[in-house]
Parts: C-alpha cells; structure tokens; sequence
C-alpha cells in the first residue's frame, strides 16, 4: 500500500479566509492532518474535500486549534476516500496544514 506525507502549508503566512491549494489524497487508507499556527488567539481550520475530482469542494470538519502555538489533529475516518483535499484558516497567521497517509 502507498503511504506519504506533505502539505500545502508549511508556516505559510496566510489571511484570514484563505484556502490552500489542493493537495492529493486518493489512493491511501488511513489519513490524517496536522495544524500549528503562530497566532496567539484561537483558529478555526475547515477541510474541504473534492470526491470526485471535478473540482465540486464539500465541507468535511472546521478543527479549532488553540492560541499560543496552537496544535491540533484531524484522524479522518477509515476508509474514507476523496480525489483532492484542501484546508482554510480563520484568521490571519503563519500555518501549518501537513498531511500524513499510510
């Protein structure tokens, strides 16, 4: 089975409402998302997930990541399967959005 890691962002200065670019996610098993930030406020991640890959993006699950160098994770559930995926952020602030799949 495949398995990889990466991102879109990596300490990447972003504003308020942005969204990365997709990233790949077919093909692996088990998936799940890191996010860092270096806001000192609280930040609201989404996930959004085209199926497909015809470029229809669905929401999947905002991730609140706490202020002070804030970390949190998303485990997505076994099984679950989408062509591309992508992430926004709340507020302006350096994030991090890295990907792991086995």
């Amino acid at each position: 089975k495949p398995c990889g890691w990466g991102g879109p962002w990596w300490e990447t200065p972003v504003k308020a409402g942005a969204v990365s670019d997709p990233f790949l996610m077919t093909g692996f098993d088990k998936k799940v998302v890191h996010f860092a930030h270096d806001s000192r406020q609280d930040v609201w991640f989404w996930i959004e997930v085209d199926f497909l890959g015809n470029g229809t993006w669905k929401s999947c699950e905002p991730v609140k990541v706490p202020g002070e160098r804030g970390y949190n994770y998303y485990v997505f559930p076994d099984g679950f399967s989408a062509h591309w995926v992508r992430v926004g952020v709340s507020d302006d602030c350096k994030a991090t959005a890295y990907f792991m799949y086995n």
